[in-house]
């Protein structure tokens, strides 16, 4: 489980990281960290401290509750989808209300394709 929390937080630390249009050189020099760390955290090699979560997490206006929501589906899904996942995520928390519904609807129609397909 812990790794795949390491790896839950790495991919949606990545994921905001990259929707801000953000280098991981920038975030590490925010957080008064290396590129090293940032790279280690995002692909889940390292256990970040509370203290750099939060500051990450100011940095990239990213709630820590978010880093950890439904870290219990991890261990049952691939890590490409995870990946995914975390990235519609986090792009879904950019959009506005108005664009958000649009994006709801579309991924509705694709679940219902998938749904009604042999």
């Amino acid at each position: 489980m812990a790794h795949d929390l390491k790896r839950l937080i790495g991919m949606r630390v990545r994921a905001r990281r990259m929707a801000l249009n953000l280098t991981q050189e920038q975030v590490a020099e925010a957080v008064a960290r290396t590129v090293e760390t940032v790279s280690n955290l995002e692909r889940g090699k390292s256990f970040p401290s509370l203290d750099m979560l939060e500051q990450i997490g100011r940095t990239l206006d990213l709630p820590l509750a978010s880093l950890f929501e439904n870290a219990e589906t991890v261990p049952t899904m691939s890590p490409w989808r995870a990946e995914l996942r975390a990235q519609l995520l986090t792009l879904s928390d950019s959009l506005a209300d108005a664009d958000l519904e649009i994006a709801v609807r579309q991924v509705e129609v694709l679940a219902q394709r998938r749904r009604s397909r042999p």
